[in-house]
């Protein structure tokens, strides 16, 4: 059995969806970020970034976003809900629609490990975010979490967005945004007995929002609404899992001979392009390097005992290219590789040799929802940067006070 909570959410007045909210902070470069803050005043940026260049405390800096958005509030930025409420989102363009439940979900259910995690996280990165959910008293953007697929709330979604949205707006990278509120006792009751349906749900992505939430939750435990996290709920069938490229630097300066030898020895050569070329499979990848595409499959056949993370294509990249060939182990720490999201395209990935910032660029497979899954039934932990998931939901949106 899987609890949500109904919540009464802030979001943006009418008309201002597109106004307000904003990409997650890391898709932005520090140009892009100031620009928008000295050019819209009503983008939540300016509410969570306003102070990030002045030279005070975080304690300090966490308090006044907290001022910040009550100012918000205060001057009608900012609408609550009259009453506990689910809504339905839906993000899409022409090429793809994504549609989901936000609510809230407990942090009681991620302590049992009914929501599993697939990614390991960092303390001081969870202790730092905690301090920043106590010191800010609000979440404004929400975990991902999946599930099976659910004919009820598939029916539920279905007849909502036949209605008009609370919010439609398309933002400034090409993608549609539709929100719907649910208040009414029986609908919501509806989508409650949903979720009692189901076992369990799993992270696709915010393994450190879940975890701050949860250490909050168990600081606070008197408090009611800590005990929660908004979250994004989709059906597993309704998110894309990205490959998550990776583009290396060549410190040791070996040749293109040196490397194409090292690589024999694990993978078969298929075939070479000065076109670009991409992996069509597990197991499969397409290395370039010095104007030309390799496509290599590696020759080991895994058994019964070989784990699953061991067999994650993100794996064998670091177990048979970075660390043998380029002496790269520590994917978070090392400034020699980098990654490049799938959603990008290969010709980014390219364009990172080709302009000399680094000298390789290896694709990868795209993990499966079965293997992410798999992973986290068995508590095993991803490598670092093994998947990009879509859809990414906009901060500011909807935000949980608590």
């Amino acid at each position: 059995m899987i609890k949500i909570k109904p919540f009464k959410a802030f979001t943006p007045k009418a008309n201002y969806g597109g106004k307000v909210t904003t990409r997650q902070i890391n898709s932005y470069s520090e140009e892009e970020l100031q620009s928008i803050i000295d050019s819209n005043p009503d983008s939540f940026l300016n509410i969570i970034l306003r102070e990030r260049n002045e030279d005070i405390s975080s304690s300090e800096k966490f308090k006044k976003i907290s001022d910040l958005f009550d100012e918000s509030i205060e001057d009608g930025r900012f609408v609550q809900s009259k009453n506990n409420s689910i809504f339905v989102y839906r993000q899409s363009n022409e090429e793809v629609s994504y549609t989901g439940i936000i609510a809230g979900a407990s942090n009681e259910d991620y302590q049992q490990d009914k929501i599993k995690k697939h990614e390991h996280t960092l303390a001081k990165r969870e202790k730092l975010f905690t301090k920043y959910l106590r010191l800010t008293g609000f979440n404004a953007e929400p975990t991902l979490l999946i599930h099976s697929k659910n004919i009820g709330l598939e029916q539920i979604q279905k007849s909502t967005i036949e209605k008009s949205p609370l919010h439609y707006f398309t933002s400034d990278d090409g993608l549609t945004h539709e929100l719907w509120e649910i208040s009414d006792d029986e609908t919501i009751e509806g989508v409650l007995n949903s979720f009692n349906e189901m076992d369990c749900l799993y992270i696709a992505d915010g393994h450190h929002r879940s975890a701050s939430s949860s250490r909050l939750a168990l600081e606070t435990p008197e408090k009611e609404s800590t005990q929660s996290v908004m979250a994004l709920f989709m059906s597993e069938e309704n998110i894309t899992i990205h490959d998550f490229n990776r583009v290396v630097k060549n410190t040791e300066q070996k040749s293109e001979e040196e490397i194409l030898e090292s690589l024999n020895k694990d993978f078969n050569f298929i075939d070479s392009s000065e076109s670009i070329l991409e992996p069509r499979n597990k197991h499969e990848f397409c290395i370039y390097l010095k104007n030309k595409w390799n496509r290599i499959k590696l020759r080991k056949e895994f058994n019964s005992d070989s784990t699953v993370v061991e067999q994650l294509d993100s794996q064998i990249i670091t177990d048979y290219i970075l660390s043998p060939i380029f002496g790269i182990e520590d994917l978070k720490n090392d400034n020699r590789v980098d990654f490049i999201p799938g959603n990008k395209g290969l010709s980014l990935l390219q364009s990172k040799v080709d302009n000399g910032k680094f000298d390789v660029a290896i694709a990868m497979y795209p993990v499966d929802v079965a293997e992410m899954k798999q992973i986290a039934d068995e508590g095993l932990a991803m490598p670092p940067k093994s998947t990009f998931i879509e859809p990414k939901l906009r901060s500011g949106l909807t935000v949980y006070k608590f």
